[in-house]
């Protein structure tokens, strides 16, 4: 839809300036360097949008590069901190089942001091 008004709108353009090229002669040193001054105005523009997207390319790549850079050292923080955790949660565990075998001696110590 963009190009579509684009060319409608250079053929407007060159259809007025073909009018006032015919009906106003004296005007055509005029309409000669506007046209000129145009042509270099819009290749300028393409000039500099094309360096602007091959800028923004670039510094998208760049970005892309530290994104996944980070994420791989995320993913080697996160499995140190899940080992860690895991082994915190089996020395937590056997420390309890500790716990839990010492109450069941002392219970049984206690109930053969009571017979006794």
């Amino acid at each position: 839809m963009r190009t579509f008004f684009k060319v409608v709108g250079w053929v407007m353009a060159a259809i007025s300036g073909l009018l006032v090229w015919n009906i106003l002669p004296e005007t055509r040193a005029i309409i000669s360097c506007g046209m000129v001054v145009a042509f270099i105005c819009y290749g300028i523009s393409i000039v500099v949008g094309v360096t602007v997207k091959r800028l923004i390319r670039d510094e998208l790549r760049e970005l892309r590069l530290q994104s996944n850079a980070t994420a791989c050292r995320l993913e080697l923080v996160d499995r140190r901190v899940t080992a860690i955790l895991r082994d915190a949660l089996e020395q937590r565990q056997a420390a309890s089942m500790r716990g839990a075998l010492r109450t069941k001696h002392r219970q049984a110590y206690d109930q053969q001091r009571r017979s006794a």
